[in-house]
């Protein structure tokens, strides 16, 4: 790490030495004609004499706005927000270095016969770069619409979906994905499903942080996806409905319905969507089990899974305006999910020869019917107009899971001839509770500088109960050798310090944050236990100097971590096919990463990106050949040793009037060194990746637009797994209906059906070849219709067990 921190100290000062510009500041806030604040409002700076656009930002929850790394110079502001009539402030100037001008409280009073002016004014750029992540405004995104949020992903630069639903960012693994600031606490399977049942129209838009600042949990060495809902600004009585069917291989749908009700005093909401989607799969798999180079026997199986998902979820919430600078906030939330999946896995067994062996009809019956529920309170002061506050919250978060897998198998030898017939029950019982805690405060520095820090405990207690049943002539016999209890505890203690201020044209932003963990786990089956106590140090660094009016750099540095899901520790083996298993790891240790990236922006329009990362016990669930030379097991496993780069390029601008474009590319590469148990060497230098996503939309009128996105991804590789090249195209037609306050849209999604992938693995005496088709082409029609006077709300508060959400047990 020497020459490391060397460079780094380099970079720091030659950021330092370009304090040529004097800047400045420009703040305020905005509010209804009831004096109510009003977030979501698009802040719009010109610059005199030309007025051209200089920046846009948005107001916060509280209708706070702040405009930073201002040279000299005369200025305008205007707020536009839809339902609302323009507001405009002149007179601002930026006179001396280090000025800070405040624009006061902007009052915007309703219209109903502005909307289609002001919609359009307010239209946000589709993807927004600042000095610590990239912003998607993926409402601007008509593509989008009847999709659901796992789909959405897909689509956003340098992010990549596997066929089960894993996401990686610029090709790396350990991502956390938190909804409206807070960290869910589901495993990476029950994630995929609750995204797969809800719909992007709820979505205002994501944070894509690949170097998150140390306000946010060190857990998520491949950075932090954000899915932020869509807020209410608006006072009153207001509701939307969105209503969407489709059909691929099988018909789909999902319905939302939000309702919200705001007075200067409290504000009140309630969510609800309801989501079903059935798929169809198919994967042929060629397993050879090997002795060095000679082949030793061959399975060949062909896997047709159905799988349905539904989901209800519900969101209340209600804010109270103590005053006008202190609000309560409670919510909760309740999701009740169901999952069904039906595999059919015929397997052939063919000899050394490849003669055939033998046959074995395995089917599967998986099903899941998974409830929890998260309540919580929190507390924000204001303590001055400069921006001096603090926060606390607590919350507690319950999860159940029951799933019931059910077996077959049927096995015949080389003629064709009945042997046997097994059959068996496994019985999973999980139950999740968390506690969570946090405290932030936030101080203004002169010198247009801000100071932040806060505190964090969580604890997680896990209880899995997986029971094994055979089932010889339909009774049910425990086999205790195949089943497991086990209890889990996790504590986490975190306390993070943050520091921004402004330099002339230099924007500086440093933070550390410290986490203590301490887990203890009992199987008591085996009397076998889990003790592990770690602390770590996180820091990060951010510097962004705007050379001139065209130019400006980026530079981004910091460490984190990545911790297993609590499944994965659980030694329980659960069938995933005829000669396939799951085995939990006790013995796996966290990930610590450390992440460097450059960034040059030209124009805010042309951004290269280069980023460079390093990892310490990678986690990747690996392949393993048992000792019977017949069965195969996954077992989540660390890896000595990981180094990846990648680069960017991204072009984002309104060529025409009528025509806006947002194309990435992505070339990326990840390398390994390590050795498995068996002695396996993991050393590959690997190969690059190209990943290219274009997002293109056209104006065709004032009540019609279109949309056209491309996906292409080419061969990429994870330790000893290697994935075909695929590729996606989604359109998509949009008609405003009714005074702009309802819509319409089509949306056809992977048209080209070009989704399939193939996959091969190497590891141990274990060569696995397979091609998967995953039928996703769908097209879907799509309704949506606002009532009341405008948009809905959500409070986003944060929570103090947020990194516990992503690694709930499966």
């Amino acid at each position: 790490m020497r020459p490391l921190f060397r460079s780094l100290v380099l970079l720091v000062f030659l950021f330092c030495s370009a304090k040529l510009y004097a800047q400045g500041i420009i703040k305020g806030s905005v509010a209804d004609d009831k004096k109510a604040p009003l977030p979501s409002v698009v802040m719009r700076l010109k610059k005199l004499p030309d007025t051209a656009l200089y920046k846009a930002v948005s107001t916060d929850l509280s209708g706070d706005f702040i405009f930073s790394d201002l040279p000299r110079g005369n200025y305008v502001l205007q707020a536009d927000l839809m339902g609302y009539r323009p507001a405009v402030k002149n007179g601002l100037v930026i006179d001396a270095a280090d000025s800070v001008v405040d624009a006061g409280t902007l009052i915007l009073n309703t219209t109903s016969k502005m909307l289609n002016e002001v919609s359009v004014k307010a239209r946000a750029p589709l993807i927004e770069k600042q000095i610590d992540k990239t912003v998607v405004n993926v409402d601007q995104n008509i593509a989008n619409t009847g999709t659901n949020v796992l789909e959405l992903l897909k689509k956003l630069p340098g992010v990549q979906v596997t066929s089960d639903g894993q996401v990686t960012l610029n090709g790396k693994s350990g991502v956390n994905i938190i909804i409206d600031g807070k960290t869910n606490f589901l495993s990476a399977d029950d994630l995929a499903s609750l995204l797969t049942n809800t719909p992007s129209s709820d979505i205002s838009k994501i944070e894509i942080m690949t170097n998150p600042s140390s306000k946010y949990d060190a857990s998520g060495t491949g950075g932090i996806i954000n899915i932020i809902r869509k807020k209410n600004a608006k006072s009153g009585l207001n509701g939307a409905l969105t209503s969407s069917i489709g059909q691929g291989y099988y018909g789909r749908y999902n319905n939302s319905l939000a309702l919200n009700y705001k007075t200067g005093k409290y504000n009140l909401y309630l969510n609800n969507s309801y989501g079903y989607n059935k798929g169809y799969s198919k994967n042929n798999v060629t397993s050879d089990i090997m002795n060095g180079n000679a082949l030793v026997s061959e399975q060949v199986s062909t896997n047709t899974g159905v799988t349905v998902n539904r989901g209800y979820n519900s969101l209340a919430g209600l804010d109270l305006y103590l005053s006008q600078k202190t609000t309560l906030t409670f919510t909760g939330s309740v999701s009740d999910r169901s999952y069904y999946n039906n595999l059919v896995a015929p397997m052939t067994t063919l000899d050394s020869n490849r003669n055939r062996a033998g046959n074995e009809n395995y089917s599967a019956l998986n099903k899941d019917k998974p409830v929890n529920f998260t309540t919580g309170v929190q507390v924000l002061h204001k303590l001055d107009t400069a921006g001096r506050q603090w926060s606390a919250d607590v919350d507690y978060s319950n999860y159940r899971y029951r799933p019931g897998q059910y077996n077959t198998a049927v096995n015949y030898d080389a003629s064709g001839s009945f042997l046997n017939q097994d059959n068996a029950f496994i019985d999973e019982s999980r139950t999740l509770r968390i506690f969570g805690a946090r405290a932030d405060y936030t101080q203004p520095l002169p010198g247009n500088g801000k100071l932040e820090t806060g505190i964090k405990s969580s604890y997680v207690k896990t209880i899995n109960n997986s029971t094994y049943y055979n089932q010889p002539g339909g009774q049910d016999l425990v086999d205790s050798a195949l089943s497991d209890y086990n209890v889990n505890s996790e504590n986490i203690n975190a306390a993070y310090v943050n520091f921004n201020r402004q330099y002339n044209k230099l924007s500086v932003q440093a933070g550390l944050r410290a986490e203590q963990t301490v887990m203890k786990g009992q199987q008591l089956f085996t009397t076998a236990s889990v003790d592990q106590n770690y602390f770590g140090l996180f820091p990060t660094l951010f510097l962004s100097d705007k050379l001139n009016d065209q130019n400006a750099l980026n530079f981004q540095f910091g460490r984190r971590t990545d911790r297993p899901d609590y499944h994965e520790y659980v030694p329980f083996r659960r069938p995933l096919s005829a000669t396939i298993s799951f085995l939990g790891n006790p013995n796996l240790k966290p990930d610590f990463n450390w992440h460097t990236e450059f960034t040059w922006a030209w124009r805010n329009t042309f951004f290269i990106t280069a980023a460079y990362d390093i990892d310490r016990n990678y986690m990747r669930t690996l392949y393993y050949l048992d000792s019977n030379r017949t069965t195969i097991t996954r077992m989540p496993t660390n890896i000595q040793g990981a180094h990846s780069w990648n680069v960017d390029i991204s072009y984002n601008k309104d060529l025409f009037k009528w025509f806006t474009t947002n194309t990435t590319v992505t070339i990326y590469q990840n390398s390994f060194t390590g050795s498995t148990a068996g002695g396996f060497s993991l050393d590959d230098p690997g190969f690059a990746t190209i990943d290219f996503v274009t997002n293109n939309s056209f104006h065709c009128t004032d009540k019609l637009s279109a949309e056209a996105d491309f996906e292409y991804e080419s061969k990429r590789q994870f330790v000893g797994s290697i994935f075909s090249a695929y590729s996606t195209l989604d359109i998509a037609l949009k008609q405003k209906l009714f005074h702009d306050q309802g819509s319409i849209t089509i949306n056809g999604i992977n048209v080209l059906n070009t989704d399939s992938r193939s996959a091969t693995d190497h590891y141990l005496n274990l060569n696995q070849y397979g091609h998967g088709l995953i039928y996703s082409r769908a097209v879907t029609l799509t309704f949506n219709y606002r009532f009341g006077s405008g948009k809905l709300t959500k409070t986003q508060s944060k929570s103090g067990s947020e990194e516990e959400q992503k690694r709930a047990a499966n």
